[in-house]
């Protein structure tokens, strides 16, 4: 019998780890496949990306349709409703302006861009002189205008500028002007509200077609 007990020892022993193997095992095999956090983040990534490229296609979409038709929505005119006064005009589509209460901001104006006249890694670029001088000449210091954002827009750009629609007293909506005449070129590389895209798309075709502005003058 002494001779015995140390095999059924061992084979209660091993009978033990036998049962626990099994009663272990799913839960092993559980952790042993999960997904990493990584995986999940990685998918997660992927169907935002996804997400975002689908939401910049239907925007591309709607402009693309939106170019044939004749009901394109326009910013109002807001004749009369000033926010602001002009204190500086750096450029054609830049100016320093005091908002009402607020303080002096550098202003961007939205959808517009003249050609470079004061950036120091660029020459001169055709057609900025007479941008610059034009928007100097009508925005003079101490003019008051209305600042609009845009909806859609970001607040700044990378520079740290106020991103603007820029209205004049009687209601001009002088970022489109701008365009409109060919002293810039319609930047649709904000993000805009897409009826404006289309807007100002339509009025830089049409300054293309008359030859106006920059488009006359500038190869």
């Amino acid at each position: 019998m002494s001779r015995l007990r140390p095999v059924l020892i061992l084979a209660i022993i091993i009978i033990a780890i036998g049962v626990g193997f099994l009663v272990f095992l799913p839960h092993f095999t559980s952790l042993l496949f999960q997904p990493s956090s990584t995986n999940i983040v990685a998918t997660s990534t992927s169907r935002m990306d996804e997400d975002v490229l689908t939401v910049l296609q239907e925007d591309d979409a709607l402009v693309d349709d939106e170019l044939n038709a004749d009901d394109v929505n326009q910013i109002e005119p807001v004749a009369d409703e000033t926010n602001a006064t002009v204190v500086h005009v750096i450029d054609g589509d830049t100016l320093d302006a005091e908002i009402d209460g607020l303080g002096t901001f550098r202003i961007r104006m939205l959808g517009a861009d003249t050609p470079e006249v004061v950036d120091p890694r660029k020459p001169v670029q055709c057609f900025g002189e007479e941008a610059s001088a034009f928007s100097k000449k009508t925005l003079a210091v101490g003019l008051r205008i209305r600042l609009a954002p845009d909806p859609n827009a970001d607040e700044r750009d990378k520079y740290g500028r106020l991103l603007r629609n820029v209205f004049l007293k009687d209601g001009t909506d002088y970022n489109a002007f701008l365009v409109e005449q060919g002293y810039a070129h319609a930047y649709t590389y904000f993000p805009l509200t897409p009826s404006r895209k289309v807007q100002l798309i339509r009025l830089e075709r049409e300054a293309k077609e008359a030859g106006r502005g920059l488009w006359g003058e500038c190869e």
